[in-house]
């Protein structure tokens, strides 16, 4: 092999056209094109390939949602709302295991401060209360309910993770 092969071949970028929304059903979403039926994202946004994936895939949609149709604008629109709804409800950090998460950390920071394992009661318990600060910080009622909850000897009962 010659080490002057010729000149390398240049990279195409390829890019989204806002017109393939009401043309294929496809929109961009994170800087990737998305098919608004089937939410399957093209690898690259080239017209054949937009183009290839509506005609193969949703045949029926051109019949059903005629080209420049009000009813075809409409769809485009329910879809794309739907799209962003789901997107938005896995972007949306879950409060729940955030909480669920520290109190583990300061449940942990507690035992190993104390230097003890979990079958020191007193601990646990201590460890507990420590737990119902964070995961029932906005409820002061709940957090009496679960402190009154835990039985005074701790060792007689079994507990699992948080």
């Amino acid at each position: 092999m010659s080490e002057n092969a010729g000149p390398s071949k240049k990279a195409k970028t390829y890019h989204f056209h806002v017109e393939w929304e009401e043309d294929f059903f496809f929109t961009q979403s994170f800087s990737k094109c998305i098919c608004l039926i089937c939410k399957v994202s093209i690898a690259i946004p080239k017209k054949g390939n937009v183009e290839r994936h509506f005609r193969t895939v949703h045949k029926k949609y051109d019949s059903d949602y005629p080209p420049k149709s009000e009813i075809r604008k409409k769809k485009i629109s329910e879809l794309k709302t739907q799209l962003s709804g789901q997107q938005s409800r896995l972007l949306r950090p879950n409060s729940r295991a955030k909480a669920s998460t520290e109190a583990s950390f300061r449940v942990s920071h507690l035992l190993i401060k104390h230097k003890k394992s979990f079958q020191d009661g007193e601990i646990i318990k201590e460890a507990f209360l420590e737990a119902a600060d964070v995961l029932f910080r906005d409820s002061k009622q709940k957090r009496n309910n679960v402190i009154y909850q835990i039985p005074p000897d701790v060792k007689t009962h079994s507990y699992t993770a948080l």
